[in-house]
Protein backbone atom coordinates (compact mmCIF):
# COMPACT_ATOMS: atom_id res chain seq x y z
CA UNK A 1 0.00 0.00 0.00
CA UNK A 2 1.17 3.69 -0.64
CA UNK A 3 1.30 6.35 1.41
CA UNK A 4 1.10 9.95 1.30
CA UNK A 5 3.55 12.59 2.14
CA UNK A 6 2.62 15.81 1.79
CA UNK A 7 4.76 19.01 1.29
CA UNK A 8 2.68 20.73 3.48
CA UNK A 9 2.57 17.97 6.71
CA UNK A 10 6.47 17.85 5.74
CA UNK A 11 7.14 21.39 6.58
CA UNK A 12 5.38 20.87 10.09
CA UNK A 13 7.05 18.03 10.69
CA UNK A 14 10.39 19.79 10.12
CA UNK A 15 8.27 22.77 12.58
CA UNK A 16 8.56 25.25 9.77
CA UNK A 17 5.60 27.49 10.36
CA UNK A 18 5.67 27.90 6.31
CA UNK A 19 6.63 26.10 2.86
CA UNK A 20 10.12 27.62 1.50
CA UNK A 21 9.88 27.24 -2.04
CA UNK A 22 12.96 24.95 -2.36
CA UNK A 23 12.10 22.54 0.50
CA UNK A 24 14.98 21.14 1.75
CA UNK A 25 14.11 16.97 2.63
CA UNK A 26 17.11 15.56 4.50
CA UNK A 27 16.29 16.28 8.06
CA UNK A 28 13.03 14.88 7.42
CA UNK A 29 14.71 12.08 5.63
CA UNK A 30 17.20 11.07 8.05
CA UNK A 31 14.88 10.74 11.02
CA UNK A 32 12.59 8.21 8.99
CA UNK A 33 15.85 5.80 8.58
CA UNK A 34 16.26 5.58 12.44
CA UNK A 35 19.45 8.12 12.45
CA UNK A 36 18.20 10.42 14.83
CA UNK A 37 16.52 7.19 16.86
CA UNK A 38 18.92 5.33 17.85
CA UNK A 39 17.96 3.91 21.01
CA UNK A 40 15.32 3.42 23.89
CA UNK A 41 14.96 6.87 24.86
CA UNK A 42 15.11 8.52 21.54
CA UNK A 43 12.17 6.32 20.89
CA UNK A 44 10.77 7.43 24.12
CA UNK A 45 10.91 11.12 23.31
CA UNK A 46 9.18 10.19 19.55
CA UNK A 47 6.20 8.88 21.03
CA UNK A 48 5.84 12.15 23.66
CA UNK A 49 6.25 14.07 20.33
CA UNK A 50 3.70 12.00 18.89
CA UNK A 51 1.25 12.91 21.75
CA UNK A 52 2.16 16.60 21.53
CA UNK A 53 0.88 16.59 17.78
CA UNK A 54 -2.58 15.23 19.21
CA UNK A 55 -2.54 17.72 21.92
CA UNK A 56 -1.72 20.80 19.63
CA UNK A 57 -4.25 23.88 19.40
CA UNK A 58 -5.34 22.61 15.67
CA UNK A 59 -6.13 19.30 17.24
CA UNK A 60 -7.54 17.90 20.60
CA UNK A 61 -6.18 21.22 21.55
CA UNK A 62 -9.03 22.66 21.15
CA UNK A 63 -9.94 22.60 16.76
CA UNK A 64 -11.09 18.82 16.90
CA UNK A 65 -13.02 19.51 20.09
CA UNK A 66 -14.75 22.46 19.56
CA UNK A 67 -15.87 22.05 15.75
CA UNK A 68 -18.01 18.95 16.28
CA UNK A 69 -20.43 21.21 18.95
CA UNK A 70 -20.50 24.22 16.75
CA UNK A 71 -21.51 22.46 13.73
CA UNK A 72 -24.42 20.37 16.57
CA UNK A 73 -27.30 22.20 18.73
CA UNK A 74 -25.94 21.95 21.78
CA UNK A 75 -23.93 25.43 21.67
CA UNK A 76 -24.35 28.40 19.55
CA UNK A 77 -21.42 31.22 18.17
CA UNK A 78 -22.59 34.62 19.63
CA UNK A 79 -22.79 37.58 16.60
CA UNK A 80 -20.24 38.90 19.35
CA UNK A 81 -17.66 36.59 18.38
CA UNK A 82 -13.84 37.14 17.50
CA UNK A 83 -14.39 35.30 14.43
CA UNK A 84 -13.16 31.90 15.15
CA UNK A 85 -15.32 28.50 13.78
CA UNK A 86 -17.48 30.59 11.82
CA UNK A 87 -17.61 28.25 9.25
CA UNK A 88 -18.67 25.37 10.94
CA UNK A 89 -21.48 26.92 12.88
CA UNK A 90 -22.93 28.23 9.48
CA UNK A 91 -21.22 25.13 7.05
CA UNK A 92 -19.82 27.79 4.86
CA UNK A 93 -16.65 25.84 4.41
CA UNK A 94 -13.62 25.96 2.21
CA UNK A 95 -10.83 23.92 1.03
CA UNK A 96 -8.62 26.51 1.87
CA UNK A 97 -10.55 26.94 5.90
CA UNK A 98 -7.43 27.19 8.14
CA UNK A 99 -8.82 24.79 11.04
CA UNK A 100 -9.50 21.68 8.77
CA UNK A 101 -6.24 22.38 7.52
CA UNK A 102 -4.36 22.13 10.85
CA UNK A 103 -6.56 19.04 11.64
CA UNK A 104 -4.95 17.26 8.72
CA UNK A 105 -1.80 18.31 9.11
CA UNK A 106 -1.41 17.44 12.87
CA UNK A 107 -3.02 14.27 12.75
CA UNK A 108 -0.76 13.32 10.04
CA UNK A 109 2.21 14.73 12.11
CA UNK A 110 1.21 12.37 14.74
CA UNK A 111 1.20 9.27 12.29
CA UNK A 112 4.00 10.31 11.26
CA UNK A 113 6.34 10.32 14.50
CA UNK A 114 4.11 6.82 15.30
CA UNK A 115 5.36 5.37 12.50
CA UNK A 116 9.34 7.07 13.25
CA UNK A 117 8.95 4.53 16.06
CA UNK A 118 6.84 1.44 14.51
CA UNK A 119 9.25 1.16 11.76
CA UNK A 120 12.58 1.15 13.55
CA UNK A 121 12.26 0.21 17.11
CA UNK A 122 12.51 -3.55 16.55
CA UNK A 123 15.88 -3.47 15.67
CA UNK A 124 17.22 -1.90 18.96
CA UNK A 125 18.50 -3.85 21.57
CA UNK A 126 16.90 -3.05 24.93
CA UNK A 127 14.37 -4.25 27.26
CA UNK A 128 11.80 -5.91 25.31
CA UNK A 129 8.84 -4.93 27.79
CA UNK A 130 10.10 -1.36 27.63
CA UNK A 131 10.42 -1.84 23.99
CA UNK A 132 6.63 -3.43 23.74
CA UNK A 133 5.41 -0.76 25.75
CA UNK A 134 7.12 2.31 23.52
CA UNK A 135 5.72 0.34 19.93
CA UNK A 136 1.71 -0.18 21.75
CA UNK A 137 1.80 3.87 22.17
CA UNK A 138 2.77 4.39 19.51
CA UNK A 139 0.40 2.28 17.22
CA UNK A 140 -2.14 3.75 19.49
CA UNK A 141 -2.20 6.95 18.57
CA UNK A 142 -1.64 6.45 15.36
CA UNK A 143 -4.92 4.37 15.30
CA UNK A 144 -6.28 7.51 17.15
CA UNK A 145 -5.37 9.80 13.93
CA UNK A 146 -6.70 7.29 11.91
CA UNK A 147 -9.96 7.37 13.14
CA UNK A 148 -10.38 11.15 13.41
CA UNK A 149 -9.46 11.76 10.26
CA UNK A 150 -11.56 9.23 8.86
CA UNK A 151 -14.83 10.21 10.75
CA UNK A 152 -14.20 13.83 9.97
CA UNK A 153 -13.15 13.55 5.85
CA UNK A 154 -15.58 11.02 4.79
CA UNK A 155 -18.78 9.67 5.41
CA UNK A 156 -19.55 7.74 8.75
CA UNK A 157 -19.31 3.96 8.46
CA UNK A 158 -23.29 4.06 9.45
CA UNK A 159 -24.67 5.79 7.66
CA UNK A 160 -22.76 5.07 3.76
CA UNK A 161 -20.93 2.41 1.82
CA UNK A 162 -17.56 1.85 3.77
CA UNK A 163 -16.83 -0.27 0.66
CA UNK A 164 -16.18 2.13 -1.86
CA UNK A 165 -16.90 5.79 0.31
CA UNK A 166 -13.51 7.27 0.29
CA UNK A 167 -11.84 7.85 3.73
CA UNK A 168 -8.84 9.12 3.94
CA UNK A 169 -4.96 7.93 3.03
CA UNK A 170 -3.51 5.10 4.90
CA UNK A 171 0.14 6.16 6.39
CA UNK A 172 1.85 3.28 7.38
CA UNK A 173 5.63 4.60 6.77
CA UNK A 174 7.61 7.56 6.27
CA UNK A 175 7.69 7.99 2.50
CA UNK A 176 7.09 10.63 -0.02
CA UNK A 177 4.34 9.91 -2.56
CA UNK A 178 0.98 10.74 -3.74
CA UNK A 179 -1.16 7.95 -3.04
CA UNK A 180 -5.03 8.36 -3.66
CA UNK A 181 -7.94 7.67 -0.54
CA UNK A 182 -8.24 4.51 1.11
CA UNK A 183 -11.81 3.36 1.51
CA UNK A 184 -13.30 3.98 4.86
CA UNK A 185 -13.36 0.18 5.26
CA UNK A 186 -9.92 0.02 4.61
CA UNK A 187 -8.90 3.02 7.33
CA UNK A 188 -11.44 1.30 10.09
CA UNK A 189 -9.89 -2.19 9.01
CA UNK A 190 -6.13 -0.76 9.99
CA UNK A 191 -7.54 1.47 12.98
CA UNK A 192 -9.13 -1.72 14.33
CA UNK A 193 -5.57 -3.78 13.77
CA UNK A 194 -3.28 -1.49 15.34
CA UNK A 195 -5.69 -1.28 18.27
CA UNK A 196 -5.90 -5.21 18.69
CA UNK A 197 -1.86 -4.96 18.43
CA UNK A 198 -1.46 -2.49 20.56
CA UNK A 199 -3.31 -3.53 23.47
CA UNK A 200 -0.95 -7.03 23.79
CA UNK A 201 2.05 -5.05 24.14
CA UNK A 202 1.24 -2.14 26.70
CA UNK A 203 1.37 -1.98 30.53
CA UNK A 204 -0.39 0.57 32.64
CA UNK A 205 1.64 3.39 32.48
CA UNK A 206 -1.06 5.58 34.31
CA UNK A 207 -3.88 7.84 32.29
CA UNK A 208 -1.86 10.24 30.43
CA UNK A 209 -0.67 7.57 28.45
CA UNK A 210 -2.16 4.90 26.40
CA UNK A 211 -2.91 1.66 28.54
CA UNK A 212 -4.08 -1.54 27.49
CA UNK A 213 -7.52 -0.10 29.14
CA UNK A 214 -7.13 3.07 27.50
CA UNK A 215 -6.70 0.94 23.96
CA UNK A 216 -9.97 -1.21 24.95
CA UNK A 217 -12.00 2.01 25.63
CA UNK A 218 -10.86 3.85 21.87
CA UNK A 219 -12.04 0.01 20.53
CA UNK A 220 -15.46 0.19 22.08
CA UNK A 221 -15.36 3.55 20.19
CA UNK A 222 -14.57 2.69 16.90
CA UNK A 223 -16.66 -0.36 16.95
CA UNK A 224 -19.88 2.08 18.06
CA UNK A 225 -19.07 4.02 14.79
CA UNK A 226 -18.41 1.05 12.85
CA UNK A 227 -21.95 -0.68 14.29
CA UNK A 228 -20.20 -2.98 15.34
CA UNK A 229 -22.44 -4.04 17.97
CA UNK A 230 -22.03 -6.74 19.60
CA UNK A 231 -17.92 -5.75 20.00
CA UNK A 232 -18.81 -2.47 21.13
CA UNK A 233 -20.39 -4.23 23.85
CA UNK A 234 -17.73 -6.27 24.82
CA UNK A 235 -15.08 -3.92 24.61
CA UNK A 236 -16.65 -1.11 26.89
CA UNK A 237 -18.13 -4.47 29.14
CA UNK A 238 -14.98 -4.97 29.77
CA UNK A 239 -13.44 -1.69 30.51
CA UNK A 240 -15.93 -1.13 32.67
CA UNK A 241 -14.78 -4.33 34.65
CA UNK A 242 -11.76 -2.64 34.93
CA UNK A 243 -12.55 -0.70 38.40
CA UNK A 244 -12.74 2.46 37.05
CA UNK A 245 -15.58 4.42 38.80
CA UNK A 246 -18.71 7.03 37.99
CA UNK A 247 -17.37 10.40 39.64
CA UNK A 248 -19.13 11.79 42.99
CA UNK A 249 -18.86 15.22 42.06
CA UNK A 250 -18.92 15.58 38.35
CA UNK A 251 -18.41 19.55 38.92
CA UNK A 252 -15.06 18.74 40.64
CA UNK A 253 -13.93 16.03 38.04
CA UNK A 254 -13.35 18.60 35.55
CA UNK A 255 -11.69 21.45 37.41
CA UNK A 256 -8.61 19.54 36.85
CA UNK A 257 -7.50 15.80 36.08
CA UNK A 258 -6.89 12.62 37.79
CA UNK A 259 -10.56 11.47 38.60
CA UNK A 260 -11.57 7.89 39.08
CA UNK A 261 -13.93 8.60 35.63
CA UNK A 262 -10.82 8.82 33.16
CA UNK A 263 -9.31 6.22 31.31
CA UNK A 264 -7.02 8.15 29.21
CA UNK A 265 -6.76 12.27 29.12
CA UNK A 266 -4.42 14.40 27.53
CA UNK A 267 -2.32 16.14 30.73
CA UNK A 268 -1.81 19.81 30.13
CA UNK A 269 0.97 21.23 32.46
CA UNK A 270 0.52 24.58 33.71
CA UNK A 271 4.01 25.87 31.51
CA UNK A 272 1.96 24.74 28.43
CA UNK A 273 -0.59 27.76 28.76
CA UNK A 274 -1.81 28.57 25.77
CA UNK A 275 -3.22 31.96 27.42
CA UNK A 276 -6.68 33.23 25.14
CA UNK A 277 -6.23 30.23 22.99
CA UNK A 278 -6.54 27.76 25.77
CA UNK A 279 -9.79 25.36 25.67
CA UNK A 280 -12.11 26.96 28.00
CA UNK A 281 -11.72 30.47 26.85
CA UNK A 282 -13.70 29.80 23.48
CA UNK A 283 -16.46 29.14 26.09
CA UNK A 284 -16.41 31.47 28.72
CA UNK A 285 -16.65 34.89 29.37
CA UNK A 286 -13.50 36.04 30.42
CA UNK A 287 -12.25 34.57 27.34
CA UNK A 288 -13.43 34.66 23.66
CA UNK A 289 -16.90 33.47 25.28
CA UNK A 290 -17.88 33.36 21.64
CA UNK A 291 -19.44 30.03 22.04
CA UNK A 292 -22.58 30.10 24.21
CA UNK A 293 -24.83 27.19 25.71
CA UNK A 294 -28.10 26.70 23.68
CA UNK A 295 -31.29 26.17 25.24
CA UNK A 296 -31.94 22.69 22.98
CA UNK A 297 -29.07 21.84 25.94
CA UNK A 298 -30.70 23.66 28.98
CA UNK A 299 -33.92 22.07 28.39
CA UNK A 300 -32.43 18.22 28.32
CA UNK A 301 -31.93 18.88 31.69
CA UNK A 302 -34.55 17.99 34.43
CA UNK A 303 -33.78 19.69 38.34
CA UNK A 304 -31.69 18.09 40.61
CA UNK A 305 -29.13 16.81 37.48
CA UNK A 306 -25.73 17.97 38.81
CA UNK A 307 -24.18 18.22 35.00
CA UNK A 308 -26.70 21.29 34.36
CA UNK A 309 -24.18 22.80 37.22
CA UNK A 310 -21.63 22.84 34.44
CA UNK A 311 -23.80 25.79 33.01
CA UNK A 312 -24.04 29.26 33.99
CA UNK A 313 -25.88 32.00 33.78
CA UNK A 314 -23.91 35.65 33.07
CA UNK A 315 -25.08 39.28 33.87
CA UNK A 316 -25.57 39.58 30.04
CA UNK A 317 -28.90 36.82 30.59
CA UNK A 318 -26.67 34.08 27.98
CA UNK A 319 -25.22 30.82 29.40
CA UNK A 320 -22.01 29.30 29.15
CA UNK A 321 -20.23 25.92 29.97
CA UNK A 322 -17.65 25.58 32.51
CA UNK A 323 -16.60 22.17 32.32
CA UNK A 324 -12.82 23.83 31.02
CA UNK A 325 -13.17 27.21 32.83
CA UNK A 326 -10.25 26.79 34.48
CA UNK A 327 -7.33 24.65 36.00
CA UNK A 328 -4.19 24.68 38.24
CA UNK A 329 -5.86 28.73 38.69
CA UNK A 330 -4.76 28.88 34.92
CA UNK A 331 -8.39 30.53 33.32
CA UNK A 332 -9.51 28.39 30.71
CA UNK A 333 -6.83 25.58 30.82
CA UNK A 334 -8.27 21.91 30.40
CA UNK A 335 -6.30 18.66 29.86
CA UNK A 336 -9.22 17.38 27.97
CA UNK A 337 -10.47 13.84 29.28
CA UNK A 338 -10.57 11.98 25.70
CA UNK A 339 -11.46 8.47 26.79
CA UNK A 340 -13.81 8.40 30.41
CA UNK A 341 -15.89 5.72 31.69
CA UNK A 342 -19.37 7.30 31.63
CA UNK A 343 -18.64 6.87 28.03
CA UNK A 344 -18.58 3.33 27.98
CA UNK A 345 -21.83 2.56 30.39
CA UNK A 346 -23.25 4.83 26.49
CA UNK A 347 -21.44 2.86 24.53
CA UNK A 348 -22.87 -0.11 26.20
CA UNK A 349 -26.34 0.95 26.65
CA UNK A 350 -26.34 1.74 23.03
CA UNK A 351 -24.95 -1.31 21.56
CA UNK A 352 -27.26 -3.38 23.78
CA UNK A 353 -29.94 -1.33 22.41
CA UNK A 354 -29.38 -2.20 18.94
CA UNK A 355 -29.14 -5.85 19.17
CA UNK A 356 -32.73 -6.18 21.47
CA UNK A 357 -33.92 -2.98 22.10
CA UNK A 358 -35.69 -5.30 24.89
CA UNK A 359 -32.85 -5.80 27.09
CA UNK A 360 -33.46 -4.64 30.22
CA UNK A 361 -29.61 -3.80 30.95
CA UNK A 362 -29.95 -1.03 28.41
CA UNK A 363 -32.20 1.19 31.30
CA UNK A 364 -29.33 -0.19 33.70
CA UNK A 365 -26.52 1.23 32.01
CA UNK A 366 -28.07 4.51 31.59
CA UNK A 367 -29.51 4.86 35.10
CA UNK A 368 -25.83 3.87 36.24
CA UNK A 369 -24.98 7.77 35.06
CA UNK A 370 -28.22 9.50 35.48
CA UNK A 371 -28.73 8.05 39.14
CA UNK A 372 -24.74 9.23 39.93
CA UNK A 373 -25.71 12.67 38.62
CA UNK A 374 -28.66 13.36 40.28
CA UNK A 375 -31.29 13.11 37.28
CA UNK A 376 -34.27 10.63 37.99
CA UNK A 377 -34.28 6.77 37.23
CA UNK A 378 -35.78 6.33 33.80
CA UNK A 379 -38.02 3.32 33.43
CA UNK A 380 -38.63 3.20 29.38
CA UNK A 381 -37.68 4.71 26.62
CA UNK A 382 -40.70 5.87 24.58
CA UNK A 383 -38.23 7.52 21.76
CA UNK A 384 -35.62 4.67 21.52
CA UNK A 385 -32.47 5.75 20.17
CA UNK A 386 -33.41 9.37 20.54
CA UNK A 387 -33.37 8.91 24.23
CA UNK A 388 -29.78 7.09 24.40
CA UNK A 389 -28.56 10.18 22.39
CA UNK A 390 -30.45 12.48 24.19
CA UNK A 391 -28.29 11.09 27.65
CA UNK A 392 -25.41 10.78 25.22
CA UNK A 393 -25.67 15.05 24.51
CA UNK A 394 -26.47 15.63 28.54
CA UNK A 395 -22.95 13.69 29.46
CA UNK A 396 -21.25 14.27 26.60
CA UNK A 397 -21.65 17.62 25.57
CA UNK A 398 -18.98 20.46 25.10
CA UNK A 399 -16.48 17.08 24.51
CA UNK A 400 -16.50 16.49 20.65
CA UNK A 401 -19.23 13.86 20.47
CA UNK A 402 -22.58 15.79 19.51
CA UNK A 403 -22.33 16.07 15.75
CA UNK A 404 -20.55 12.85 14.88
CA UNK A 405 -23.44 11.24 17.02
CA UNK A 406 -25.80 13.10 14.51
CA UNK A 407 -24.46 11.63 11.80
CA UNK A 408 -23.19 8.10 12.64
CA UNK A 409 -26.66 7.78 13.17
CA UNK A 410 -28.45 9.44 10.33
CA UNK A 411 -30.28 11.83 12.53
CA UNK A 412 -31.22 14.88 11.54
CA UNK A 413 -29.26 17.92 13.19
CA UNK A 414 -32.23 20.14 14.41
CA UNK A 415 -31.35 23.83 16.20
CA UNK A 416 -34.29 24.83 18.39
CA UNK A 417 -32.56 27.94 18.96
CA UNK A 418 -31.50 29.59 15.60
CA UNK A 419 -31.60 32.73 14.25
CA UNK A 420 -32.87 34.37 17.48
CA UNK A 421 -30.82 37.19 17.16
CA UNK A 422 -28.16 36.07 19.39
CA UNK A 423 -26.40 34.26 17.31
CA UNK A 424 -24.16 34.05 13.79
CA UNK A 425 -26.84 33.19 11.12
CA UNK A 426 -26.49 29.76 10.07
CA UNK A 427 -28.48 26.72 8.92
CA UNK A 428 -31.64 25.70 11.27
CA UNK A 429 -31.67 21.87 10.36
CA UNK A 430 -29.42 19.84 8.69
CA UNK A 431 -29.59 16.18 7.55
CA UNK A 432 -26.93 13.42 7.95
CA UNK A 433 -26.18 13.19 4.41
CA UNK A 434 -26.21 16.57 3.04
CA UNK A 435 -22.94 16.76 1.83
CA UNK A 436 -21.73 19.34 4.29
CA UNK A 437 -21.58 17.18 7.01
CA UNK A 438 -18.39 15.62 5.01
CA UNK A 439 -15.57 18.36 5.79
CA UNK A 440 -13.91 19.22 2.33
CA UNK A 441 -9.72 17.69 1.87
CA UNK A 442 -7.70 20.86 2.33
CA UNK A 443 -6.90 22.68 -0.30
CA UNK A 444 -2.89 22.30 0.38
CA UNK A 445 -3.14 18.88 -0.19
CA UNK A 446 -5.72 18.46 -3.20
CA UNK A 447 -2.78 20.81 -4.65
CA UNK A 448 -0.04 18.96 -3.98
CA UNK A 449 -1.45 15.42 -4.36
CA UNK A 450 -2.62 14.66 -7.74
CA UNK A 451 -4.07 11.46 -6.55
CA UNK A 452 -6.42 12.57 -4.52
CA UNK A 453 -9.85 13.58 -5.15
CA UNK A 454 -12.08 16.43 -3.52
CA UNK A 455 -15.07 15.37 -1.58
CA UNK A 456 -18.30 16.07 -2.80
CA UNK A 457 -19.79 19.29 -3.48
CA UNK A 458 -16.53 21.43 -3.08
Amino acid sequence: MKNTRIIPLLCFILFMFSCSKELELNPFQSLSTGEALADLPSMKTAVFGAYDAIQSLGYYGREYLVMPETEANLVYLSIANSNRFIPSYTYLWIPADGDITDFWNLAYAAILRANNVINNIDALEGDAAEKNQIKGEALAIRALAHFDLVRFFAKQYTNGNPSTDLGVPIVLEASISEPPRNTVEQVYTQVIADLTTAKGLLRDEGIYRFSPNAVEALLARVYLYKGDWANAETAAGNVIGAGYELADDVVAMFAGPGSSEEIFTLRNEMSENRGSDNLGNIYIPAGYGDIRVTTDLMDLYEPGDSRANLIFQHTNGEFYQSKFIEQDGVVGLHSPKLLRVAEMYLIRAEARFRQNAADPDVLSDLNAIRLKRGATQMMSLPNGINDILAERHRELAFEGHTAFDYWRTGTKMVRQQCNTGLEVSGVCEIEANDFRTVHPIPQREMDVNQSMIQNDGY
